[in-house]
């Protein structure tokens, strides 16, 4: 009789082993489908860092003797642009992706070694990076700036990368004040 009861008892602890185990392999992968979404969001953030990095270099950069970082024009009527340039105006809505189309001041700007596919691939971005470079403001009175010569001119730059896909998507933006 007890051989009966611990077959059965053996059964049950199986039973419920088993149910256990079926539940739990359901929300692995939810976990790989959360964890794959943040390394494209990581990948994104890493993209719109580098347009942003460039766009910082770009700014001191000097051609010609004369500077690249100048108190800018507005961008409304640019169309196209093939350049970096400077805008006075900001940006209606950094975030949203209907903003960042060719044109009205939005360069884009591809990486050295990046590789862009929409169809996605290892080692692949949905579109190269673009950003924004926007003129704030020049010059203070303020004593307590450069030693009471004020600062030189300060940019709002915006820039937008993509992970992998479409909907990897993000934008950073810094204020950056040039050295006088």
């Amino acid at each position: 009789m007890q051989y009966g009861f611990i077959l059965i008892a053996s059964l049950f602890m199986l039973l419920l082993m088993s149910i256990l185990t079926i539940s739990m392999s359901g929300s692995f992968g939810l976990q790989e489908l959360i964890a794959g979404n943040q390394n494209e969001k990581v990948r994104a953030i890493e993209s719109a860092q580098s347009a942003l990095g460039y766009a910082e270099w770009w700014l001191n950069q000097t051609t010609a003797g004369a500077t690249n970082a100048t108190v800018g024009v507005s961008c409304t009527s640019i169309t196209t642009t093939t350049t970096p340039i400077v805008c006075t105006n900001a940006l209606s809505n950094p975030t949203a992706t209907a903003t960042w189309v060719a044109g009205h001041g939005i360069v884009s700007y591809t990486p050295p070694n990046m590789t862009t596919s929409t169809t996605g691939g290892s080692g692949t971005f949905y579109a190269v990076p673009m950003y924004y470079i926007q003129y704030l403001t020049g010059g203070s009175s303020n004593p307590n700036y450069n030693s009471g010569n004020g600062f030189c001119n300060m940019y709002q730059i915006t820039a937008m990368g993509y992970g992998g896909d479409a909907s990897s998507i993000a934008v950073v933006q810094s204020t950056y004040q040039m050295a006088c």
